[in-house]
């Protein structure tokens, strides 16, 4: 119980350094989404196919492996430059802190895919849950200014119920291989995802293609590499707690990353109000907990 859970927080740290990289990205506008995706998650799935293959050796693969990277690979090219989108358009502790919405649903899906039934701790867990989300996104004046905050928090909204079906098939994946061999398949059909959609669409890699001083192209590679070694990270302690414990409990535990992006948001982002939003997530981490606990 104890390790399960400290690679669970150990993956909550990580996936907060990853949301906040990803928002510092999308704010130094020098790539496309859809490139800074593509860079970043082809960063991580080297990083992890080495792991695999000169530390861990590569594993035997049973049934339904490949089917659960193609789902959960699937959904995941949609989620990540869905969420650089969701950044663009709102403001980030609010978009990221729907991401707690992603055990409400986890619920469901975990039941479906998994077999995993929720007690009544957890039901209660669900409902301060969404108390607490309902208090951190609440619009207030004098705060960071966001395009469109309804829609940016529809869309961290969207991204949340997509990672709640994703989430089963990591596992899934995960069991049928190994922890590591498992995710950097999953990255590696993602980056491939990217490229063909840049290649096919002739989509471009900079976002100001006409103010190119230099070495441009090159300023920011640096924010990229660092959100692909984060993000390596975050699927190793991620994968880790999978294996040893609940789907529904190590994406609980996750979330308490929001409490880590609400700091990151007050020290790197300017965002005000930030006492308020803690309060909201800490009624949040509250239901995440009972969840746990349950």
């Amino acid at each position: 119980m104890a390790t399960w859970f400290l690679f669970a927080f150990g993956s909550a740290i990580m996936q907060s350094c990853v949301s906040a990289l990803s928002k510092r990205a999308v704010d130094l506008r020098q790539y496309s989404k859809v490139a800074v995706s593509f860079i970043a998650i082809a960063t991580a799935s080297i990083i992890l196919f080495l792991i695999s293959y000169f530390i861990k050796g590569l594993p035997e693969l049973q049934d339904g492996f490949w089917k659960a990277v193609f789902i959960t690979g699937s959904l995941n090219i949609v989620m990540f430059p869905l969420t650089l989108k969701a950044f663009e358009y709102g403001e980030y502790s609010s978009v990221y802190s729907m991401s707690l919405a992603t055990p409400i649903f986890l619920l469901l899906t975990s039941w479906i895919f998994l077999g995993e039934v929720p007690p009544l701790y957890g039901m209660i867990g669900v409902t301060l849950t969404v108390i607490g989300l309902i208090v951190v996104t609440i619009n207030r004046k004098g705060e960071v200014e966001a395009t469109n905050p309804v829609l940016g928090n529809m869309m961290g909204l969207a991204v949340a119920l997509m990672g709640s079906i994703s989430v089963n098939f990591d596992k899934i994946a995960t069991l049928s291989s190994d922890r590591f061999f498992a995710p950097a398949c999953i990255t590696g059909f993602m980056a491939i995802g990217y490229v063909t959609y840049l290649v096919i669409g002739r989509k471009p890699i900079l976002a100001r293609r006409n103010e190119i001083p230099g070495i441009f192209i090159f300023s920011g590679i640096a924010v990229l590499l660092l959100l692909g070694l984060a993000q390596a990270l975050n699927n190793i302690f991620y994968n880790y707690a999978l294996t040893l414990g609940f789907a529904s409990y190590t994406i609980a535990v996750k979330r308490i990353s929001v409490i880590f992006g609400v700091i990151w948001a007050w020290l790197f982002f300017r965002e005000k109000n930030i006492s308020k939003k803690l309060f909201g997530a800490g009624v949040a981490i509250l239901g995440v907990l009972l969840i746990l606990l349950s």
